[in-house]
């Protein structure tokens, strides 16, 4: 029988199976099939997989066993339709948002999740972001903390606290996208670059010459540290401080990373003065769907007024944020003078 799949290379796999798993995608009736150095995961669904290459394939059935944690959650049975779809998992911690009237029933939803997902050591629940840092304020309602945890993705392991800097799980191929794009001895500058997923994943996928990684959270700089010792890669260059003073202190970039969706525009002007003619900027960006062309062309129009020709090489949406806005990655290309 016909099913849904995606096809990725098998480097890709892992962390396209986990992600499938955060976002109840996956169809675990189904083996996955291989097609010479690609795998074929099946999906239940092609909702918000843009990014992927999605094809109907035929995939053998498997026997499966329960891993909708939703059956095996102790609340009442008129609650369970509220409970959430999709949830990020770190490492062995799950981290789930709920709607108020689930809330009385945190530790159970918790106890569930953890029943059909054995690899899970505790879970958590995200009341939304707190602080000068915006990092999520997060409270242990099942299994046991601390809810710092070792997070794997095409093979490298970042050390997080989801509770004291800022990660999204699921931008795993979008890191990998990056760092496949990048040229050997280019200068890359990633400007918000929390524990440094993204420097890290260039340093060790590509051959640029430097990294700067800038973060202005002591925490995240801290476990960056760690992080760069723990994946040997000697080329990132880890600093504290404001993004928008530090640029000014290093070598102009071949390529910026911008990825702090709510106020990276903001850092647009600056940022744009730092980047090499031919250089690129990836800018990540929180808006309505409606919006976000006019938006880019913003930008560009904005550029114009500073003497420079920006091109638009990909807008591309990657996840969704609310019913109306999504998250979305601009690659921005300085083409030239005006």
């Amino acid at each position: 029988m016909s099913t849904l799949a995606v096809r990725v290379v098998k480097e890709e796999g892992e962390s396209t199976r986990k992600r499938l798993l955060s976002t109840g995608q996956l169809d675990i009736s189904r083996k996955v099939g291989r097609e010479g150095r690609h795998l074929l995961i099946p999906v239940l669904n092609a909702d918000g997989l843009d990014d992927l290459e999605v094809l109907d394939c035929e995939l053998e059935e498997q026997e499966t066993v329960e891993t909708d944690y939703r059956s095996a959650c102790h609340i009442p049975e008129e609650l369970k339709a509220a409970l959430p779809t999709s949830f990020d998992i770190i490492g062995d911690i799950a981290i789930l948002k709920l709607e108020d009237a689930l809330l009385p029933f945190a530790a159970a939803i918790g106890q569930g999740m953890m029943c059909v997902r054995p690899g899970l050591r505790c879970v958590a629940l995200d009341r939304g972001v707190k602080g000068e840092f915006r990092v999520r304020d997060l409270e242990l309602v099942a299994g046991e903390g601390p809810l710092e945890t070792i997070h794997q993705e095409f093979g490298l392991r970042f050390k997080i606290d989801p509770s004291k800097t800022y990660f999204n799980p699921r931008l795993a191929n979008e890191r990998h996208r990056i760092a496949s794009l990048v040229r050997p001895g280019e200068v890359v500058v990633d400007m918000f670059a929390g524990v440094a997923p993204f420097s890290i994943m260039i340093a060790k996928f590509a051959r640029p010459e430097r990294v700067y990684a800038i973060d202005i959270n002591p925490e995240a700089e801290s476990l960056m540290n760690e992080n760069i010792v723990m994946n040997k890669a000697e080329r990132v260059i880890p600093l504290l401080g404001d993004a928008r003073d530090l640029i000014f202190d290093l070598p102009c970039a071949d390529r910026l990373v911008m990825n702090l969706p709510h106020t990276a525009i903001e850092f647009f002007a600056d940022a744009l003065t730092r980047l090499n003619l031919g250089g690129m900027m990836h800018l990540y960006h929180i808006t309505d769907r409606e919006s976000i062309a006019t938006e880019a062309e913003a930008l560009v129009t904005m550029a114009l007024g500073m003497g420079v020709c920006l091109e638009i090489v990909r807008l591309h949406e990657l996840k969704t944020y609310s019913p109306s806005a999504s998250v979305y990655c601009m690659d921005l290309k300085l083409a030239g003078w005006a």
